[in-house]
């Protein structure tokens, strides 16, 4: 934990069991912000962080935010554009920052959108805040992938439309472009990029010489877990194959991979992750099509290396969804994380939770009710089978390391969690195994991505066969022919509700929820039984068995309430949005419609 005011403050607020007073001493233009005798910060070193900057319909739109150490009721917020003042509003998006899981702040958040004058050669947005009549000018900073430009290198640029943004002076500004202007402003900045990344300079550069190849393609990127296919992306890629729409798909997997010499073998061209074609398409594309949040990061960028090419980007990203969205997720799905033009759902309680400030959807007609992807290949293809398929603890499992998109290194200490030792213990359980036999029902553990290298761990018997969701594992297979599925809460447990086949959860009281309830309570809108002790569960099953494992028909009337769709055409609904959504692309990228 590095030193902030706002982790001081924290801390001072701990102390005193309680909030804290702040006083303000004015000087020379600036005010100071100070705690008992000691001086926190003055004012004017304080920046306006910009999270999203973008072009749309003729708007230049913000997304940003302010630190949080005043309360918010002691300043008001400014943005000046074009010599016009906007009070900028709180609209309370969500801006946490925790400490071991405990929340200590949280920013002022806003959005703006400004229209910008095709007349004016030059126009300029800068950022001031007044505290008790006091006017101080603001520093802005620019947080995140989707900021556009960066402080560092310097000379940044961001080409969009007719116009160029750069920052100088606390101040962005918004000049008409041109080929000449564009290569000075790339000469610079590429200078300054060497000293830093060698091998960034050398990205742009190959940007510049593959452009003539991809100017023209309205270029859409999808991916699932680039480790792993089989989600919503894949199965719209595939639904998309030979239609003749003028887009270039890029479906991005590793090449080393089963779904990778899958996809080839059926026909398809996946692009293989981390190619050159893979990156210049990226820097290039129209539409990014994601079930897993973090785009940048995905596609081998983290904030160190995106700040030397955020400037190319004027892609948008929709999300086809891993998990439903029913639990409080807005810290990793909120709009301004992956800056997400459409988010297609399944059920009217997602929306309702979507449509919470936290995510910051609402007013805007972002989220769209067609059915999720991948539920169009769930057919019953019943083989009597029991489905064992827990979520993961994020405490269990390894670091990320390298990149979101790769798969977990193996646990040592996994062997020591309740976690592992409830459900090995579950797997090995002997009237399981004896009613399963009798009944002629096999039992399949499925082991989540995350700590699918685990799978060693279990103690191994005949009866149960322990499974990693990676590799060449099909979840369509495995969800189509199970009889019933056993969950705590993973997002699986949609997809098999979809086929109305039961469900039974698992809660053991050891183990903490994975999720905080959103919308969706498992007590009274989950599509089975909840069992808290391994004992009932393992009753519960083998009841089901002797009866065949059919869904009862309470369950069976929740299904047809959560879910607005019961057909198989989803990729269909989903791909006419993005289709309607890209002719909103070809007109902030001025091309001639064809």
């Amino acid at each position: 934990l590095k030193y902030s005011a706002e982790a001081a403050l924290m801390f001072e607020r701990i102390k005193n069991d309680g909030d804290i007073d702040l006083s303000y001493t004015y000087f020379k233009r600036n005010v100071r912000i100070n705690f008992k005798d000691v001086e926190l910060l003055a004012i004017s070193t304080l920046k306006v962080g910009i999270h999203v900057m973008e072009y749309h319909n003729g708007q230049l739109v913000i997304d940003g935010s302010f630190r949080g150490i005043m309360p918010f009721e002691n300043y008001k917020l400014y943005a000046s554009f074009n010599g016009i003042d906007y009070e900028l509003e709180n609209n309370d998006r969500y801006s946490l920052t925790k400490y071991f899981g405990v929340s200590a702040y949280k920013k002022f958040t806003f959005h703006l959108a400004l229209d910008l004058e095709k007349a004016r050669n030059k126009q300029r947005l800068y950022f001031y805040a007044v505290v008790n009549g006091e006017r101080v000018n603001l520093g802005i900073s620019f947080l995140h992938h989707w900021a556009k430009l960066t402080a560092s290198p310097k000379g940044a640029y961001w080409r969009f439309n007719e116009y160029t943004a750069v920052y100088d002076s606390n101040t962005i500004l918004i000049t008409k472009a041109s080929a000449k202007d564009t290569f000075k402003k790339e000469i610079h900045f590429l200078r300054n990029t060497f000293p830093q990344s060698k091998s960034m300079f050398l990205r742009r550069i190959a940007y510049w010489l593959t452009r003539p190849y991809f100017k023209n393609k309205r270029i859409w990127i999808m991916y699932d877990k680039l480790y792993k296919g089989g989600d919503s992306s894949e199965y719209l890629y595939r639904f998309c194959k030979g239609n003749n729409d003028g887009i270039a798909r890029y479906y991005i997997i590793d090449k080393n991979t089963p779904d990778y010499r899958k996809l080839k073998k059926d026909g398809m061209k996946p692009l293989k992750n981390h190619s050159l074609k893979h990156k210049m398409a990226f820097l290039n594309a129209d539409i990014i099509l994601i079930t897993n949040s973090n785009t940048f990061p995905f596609n081998g960028y983290s904030m160190e290396y995106s700040r030397f090419i955020r400037g190319f980007c004027n892609f948008s990203t929709m999300c086809l969804q891993h998990g439903l969205t029913v639990q409080k997720c807005a810290m990793a799905q909120q709009r301004i994380v992956d800056n997400t033009k459409r988010y297609f759902i399944a059920s009217k309680y997602e929306y309702n939770n979507l449509m919470h400030h936290a995510y910051g959807y609402k007013g805007f007609d972002y989220v769209r009710l067609t059915g999720i992807g991948r539920y169009d290949g769930l057919v019953s293809n019943d083989q009597k089978q029991i489905l064992l398929s827990p979520t993961w603890r994020m405490y269990n499992a390894m670091p990320v390391t390298t990149s979101e998109g790769e798969q977990r290194a193996y646990n040592p200490d996994f062997k020591n969690t309740v976690y592992y030792k409830i459900y090995n213990d579950l797997i090995n359980n002997e009237k399981l195994i004896a009613t399963a036999k009798e009944c002629g029902y096999k039992i399949k553990y499925l082991l989540h991505p995350i700590v699918s290298a685990q799978a060693k761990d279990y103690t191994p018997n005949s009866a149960v066969e322990v499974i990693p969701s990676v590799g060449d594992l099909s979840y369509e297979k495995i969800l189509t022919e199970s009889s019933l599925m056993v969950t705590d809460y993973s997002g699986v447990q949609f997809d098999f509700a979809y086929m109305k086949k039961p469900l039974v959860y698992f809660h053991p009281t050891e183990l903490p929820a994975h999720y905080d309830d959103g919308c969706f309570f498992y007590d009274t809108m989950g599509f089975g039984e909840i069992c808290t002790t391994s004992e009932q569960l393992v009753d519960t099953l083998c009841e089901y068995m002797r009866q065949g494992c059919k869904m009862k028909q309470k369950y069976i009337d929740r299904v047809d309430d959560f879910y607005n769709f019961h057909d198989h055409n989803n990729c269909e609904r989903i791909y006419k949005e993005i289709m309607d959504y890209q002719k909103i692309v070809d007109k902030d990228k001025m091309r001639i419609s064809k």
